[in-house]
């Protein structure tokens, strides 16, 4: 009897492990969603916090070493973004060890080498040298072997668009090197669309990451000369992009501009000036498009913020009021309503005409389209030298859109590839091909912040 009852309780014993685990597991994984909303609403002290909790939970778990590694990645580009090289050089220390002691789980190699290769990347802005540049498009390289390896499965679950991942070589090919190293980038074009082929994804995942190749694909057709070949290409990319627009309109509205800038680029290059015309016209309005639908969405802001702002205002002024009358000083009430009402009437008014002045300026900015402090009010970026990107700005070779001079504020104000691609809802890739058009504006010679 002891003995069966000795075997009961060893069996209930082992039944609780697993829920144990399970539940560490489960409070891993709720810490970890909770960092990714603090990183997302730029609480990066707390996010960095919550993903090390979430690190040291998800390490006591079994087969959980996927979501450890993605722990430390989201830090480091956490920091990466920062630009806090330092703290990043730090946890990728931590990453190198981790992949030293996982050396075949795939994923754990993915993330470390893609940090790695990042944070050269950063280093080699800030001191370029053919050595550092090697080595980091070595590191980006070793990194897509290992996403060679993942099934179209694995690819899908982590959410990873093997495409973008190939056109970032390409494109660090066309930008790092002078001249660009077309064979290089016709390589991993040529590998971004074998991979097109697999059935991962979405077929919407699929046609960003055509968007891109064929872009590029239609650039190294015009370094080449051949003319015919250019146009046909980026004939596609529009029409690629029109296929999906109303899924991913707002994606692609960048990429649609790029793809008229290129039609500009390349009836100019053949003297086709009435063509170059005609798609510059068709930029502009695709600009004009973006500009209304983000004015509208500031007014829509402001008017929010005003009537909330109002609502509160009135609640306060009844509150005051109750108070006045309730303790039944009648003067005092009376003085105190008056003094209220009086400042109330002079805010309230005072809002009033700054909101009237708010819809006047939008107005007007409408019409130019080119105002600066217009553009970073709108982005909520107050850190940028507005009088050095004008002065830059004059120095441009080519037209700037509006969405060039947003992105120039971006850049100016110290913001990332990924914090930029965030922002306007695009992918990284997107924003590499927006950075490689800017420098095509300015003199080759001119020093430029980005």
């Amino acid at each position: 009897m002891k003995r069966a009852k000795k075997i009961i309780l060893l069996a209930l014993a082992l039944l609780l492990v697993p829920a144990v685990f399970a539940g560490d597991y489960q409070l891993a994984k709720k810490t970890k969603e909770e960092a990714e909303i603090a990183l997302c609403n730029g609480r990066l002290d707390v996010a960095q916090q919550l993903f090390q909790n979430a690190f040291d939970l998800f390490s006591q778990c079994d087969d959980a070493v996927d979501e450890q590694s993605l722990c430390l990645y989201y830090m480091t580009i956490s920091y990466f973004n920062q630009r806090d090289l330092d703290a990043m050089k730090k946890v990728l220390d931590n990453m190198a060890v981790f992949a030293d002691e996982n050396p075949k789980n795939k994923f754990v190699q993915y993330d470390y080498l893609s940090v790695l290769a990042s944070y050269e990347s950063a280093l080699y802005e800030e001191n370029p040298s053919d050595s550092l540049r090697e080595e980091f498009m070595t590191h980006f390289k070793k990194s897509l072997a290992f996403q060679e390896q993942m099934t179209v499965e694995e690819i899908t679950d982590k959410q990873i668009n093997p495409m973008f991942n190939y056109m970032n070589v390409a494109t660090l090919y066309d930008l790092c090197y002078d001249p660009p190293l077309v064979d290089s980038m016709q390589k991993y074009i040529d590998k971004s669309l074998d991979i097109d082929k697999l059935n991962w994804g979405i077929e919407e995942d699929h046609v960003e990451g055509r968007v891109s190749t064929y872009d590029l694909l239609a650039w190294i057709h015009l370094y080449k000369g051949e003319f015919d070949e250019a146009e046909a290409k980026e004939l596609e990319v529009i029409e690629l992009i029109g296929s999906i627009g109303d899924v991913r309109g707002n994606n692609l509205i960048t990429e649609l501009s790029e793809a008229y800038s290129f039609f500009v680029e390349l009836y100019r290059t053949t003297g086709d000036f009435e063509k170059a015309l005609e798609y510059q016209e068709l930029k502009n309005e695709n600009d004009r498009e973006r500009f209304n639908v983000e004015k509208n969405r500031a007014i829509h802001e402001i008017e929010t913020r005003y009537e909330t702002e109002a609502k509160d205002l009135r609640i306060s002024n009844l509150h005051h009021t109750n108070i006045m009358l309730s303790v039944g000083v009648l003067m005092l009430v009376i003085l105190f309503a008056v003094t209220i009402v009086f400042v109330m009437t002079k805010k309230k008014l005072k809002e009033q005409t700054s909101f009237t002045d708010a819809l006047v300026a939008e107005s007007t900015e409408v019409a130019k389209h080119t105002s600066l402090q217009l553009l970073a009010n709108q982005l909520n970026i107050d850190n940028v030298d507005l009088t050095q990107l004008d002065e830059l700005i004059r120095k441009a070779t080519k037209p700037l859109t509006v969405v060039d001079k947003k992105y120039m504020i971006c850049f100016l104000a110290g913001e990332k590839v990924q914090q930029i691609a965030d922002r306007f809802i695009v992918e990284p890739a997107s924003v590499y091909t927006v950075r490689y058009r800017l420098k095509k504006k300015f003199p080759e010679d001119e020093p430029l912040p980005f």
